[in-house]
C-alpha cells in the first residue's frame, strides 16, 4: 500500500451500515486491523486485490468504495423516451440501474411531491434534445440507486406502498414514477423501469390486465401482482351541482371537463362507457391541458377549474368531493419473471399482502385489498407460467 491523498474513501459509510466492526470486516478481507484503519482512516491506499476483497465483502463495487476525489463523479445514462432535458439546462433525476445500465428519469417540477423528494443525481444533455444520453452527476450513494425499484404508474397507492417497503433494516427504496397505465407498459418493455402499474381492461376476454400485458410481452413471461381493486368513475364537486349522472352528461357544452392524457386507464373507460352510451361522440374536450394523474383531476376540480373527471373514488374522498361510480376495475403490478427471485421483489410481495399495508390502506377509503399481493402468471409463447413463491405478510 502506498500513501496517497487524492482517494476518497467510503469504507466507514458502507461498514456501519452493515453493522460490521473494523475487526470483522479486515478478517472478512483477510488484512489486519491496522492496515484497515489506516485505509479507512484515508492515509492508505489499498492494492488492486484488497480493495476488491473489501468491495466484496460489502457487496458493492469497487469504484463505489473509492474514487479520485478530483475527479468529477459523472456517469452516462440514458434518458427516458417519455422526457426531455434541455441541452443548457440541468434537470434533477431518478437513477434506475437496468440490464446494466443506467436510465435517468427527470422528477417533475409541477408535481406535488417536487422538492418532497431527494434526487439521485443532475442530468445534463451535452448532444443537444435529440439526444437521449445524457451526463449525470450523483448527488448520493450510487449504491443505494443501484439497488432501489423504480415503478411506473398511476395510482396514488403507490407513494404509500413505497413508505411501507422502505422501513425496517430489510427495506427497499422504491421511486414512483407518475404516468398512465399504456406509457407504463412501454416503458417497461424499453427497460426503462423495473415495474409497470396498469389497470386496463381487455374488452374481448372481459378480464384486466393480463391478455393487455400478454399482447405487450408475446415473447415473454410476465407476473401480475395486485396492487388494489378500486372503483373508478365520475368526479363532481361536492353536491353535483350539475346533476351529472352519467358520462353522457359530460358532453353536454356547459360542463367544464378535466381530462386525462391518451393512454391513461381513465381515458380509456370513459371511452368504453360513451360506447355502451351510444353517445355519439369519443370523449368530451377537456378544458386545459390534460391531468397528470387522478389527484390532480380532484384538485382541479376542488378549486373550482373544471367541473367533472374521470378518477378513482379514492381521489375524491382525499379531495371531500362527490363520486359517480363507473366500474370496479385492478390495478396490477407487471414485472419479468425472471425477476421473481429478486429479493426487491420478494420484498414487495411481502410488504403488499402484509396486514400494516392492507389496514392502512382500507382506511385511506376507496381501495379493496382482500387480493393486494396475490399473483397472476402470464405465460410466454412457450407456455410457462412459473411464478413466485407466496410468502406471509
Amino acid at each position: 500500500m502506498t500513501s496517497r491523498s487524492k482517494v476518497a474513501c467510503s469504507l466507514r459509510e458502507f461498514r456501519l451500515a452493515r453493522k460490521l466492526s473494523q475487526l470483522e470486516l479486515a478478517k472478512r478481507a483477510g488484512i489486519s486491523r491496522q492496515a484497515f484503519c489506516a485505509i479507512e482512516a484515508g492515509s492508505a491506499v489499498p492494492g488492486t486485490d484488497v480493495a476488491l476483497r473489501l468491495a466484496q465483502a460489502l457487496g458493492v463495487r469497487v469504484e463505489t468504495l473509492f474514487r479520485l476525489e478530483d475527479a468529477p463523479r459523472v456517469l452516462e445514462a440514458t434518458l427516458a423516451a417519455t422526457s426531455d432535458v434541455p441541452a443548457h439546462e440541468t434537470s434533477r433525476v431518478v437513477l434506475a440501474e437496468i440490464d446494466g445500465r443506467w436510465v435517468a428519469h427527470p422528477i417533475d417540477p409541477r408535481g406535488h411531491d417536487s422538492l418532497a423528494r431527494a434526487a439521485d443525481g443532475l442530468a445534463s444533455a451535452p448532444g443537444g434534445k435529440k439526444s437521449r444520453s445524457v451526463q449525470v452527476e450523483p448527488l448520493g450513494d450510487l449504491e443505494s440507486a443501484r439497488q432501489q425499484l423504480v415503478v411506473m404508474g398511476c395510482a396514488p397507492a403507490l407513494g404509500l406502498l413505497a413508505a411501507r417497503l422502505g422501513g425496517g433494516p430489510a427495506g427497499v427504496r422504491l421511486s414512483w414514477i407518475q404516468g398512465p397505465s399504456t406509457a407504463a407498459l412501454e416503458a417497461l418493455g424499453r427497460g426503462e423501469v423495473h415495474v409497470a402499474g396498469i389497470h386496463l381492461l381487455d374488452e374481448a376476454s372481459g378480464q384486466y390486465n393480463g391478455p393487455v400485458a400478454r399482447r405487450h410481452f408475446p415473447d415473454r413471461g410476465m407476473l401480475l401482482i395486485n396492487l388494489a381493486s378500486w372503483e373508478q368513475g365520475i368526479v363532481v364537486a361536492p353536491g353535483n351541482p350539475l346533476k351529472i349522472r352519467s358520462a353522457t352528461d359530460l358532453l353536454r357544452p356547459r360542463v367544464r371537463f378535466v381530462a386525462r392524457e391518451p393512454g391513461a386507464g381513465a381515458h380509456k373507460l370513459l371511452e368504453r362507457v360513451l360506447r355502451g352510451e351510444r353517445s355519439g361522440r369519443a370523449t368530451p374536450k377537456g378544458q386545459g391541458p390534460a391531468a397528470r394523474g387522478h389527484l390532480e383531476v380532484a384538485e382541479a376540480i376542488a378549486l373550482g377549474a373544471a367541473d367533472a373527471g374521470i378518477a378513482i373514488r379514492g381521489a375524491a374522498i382525499a379531495y371531500g368531493l362527490d363520486f359517480v361510480p363507473l366500474a370496479e376495475e385492478r390495478f396490477d403490478l407487471v414485472i419479468p419473471r425472471e425477476s421473481a427471485t429478486d429479493p426487491r421483489v420478494e420484498r414487495l410481495v411481502d410488504t403488499l399482502g402484509s396486514r400494516a399495508f392492507r389496514r392502512e390502506l382500507d382506511s385511506v377509503g376507496g381501495y379493496l385489498t382482500s387480493a393486494s399481493g396475490h399473483q397472476f402468471a402470464i405465460p410466454d409463447a412457450v407456455g410457462g407460467s412459473r411464478g413466485l413463491p407466496r410468502r406471509s405478510g
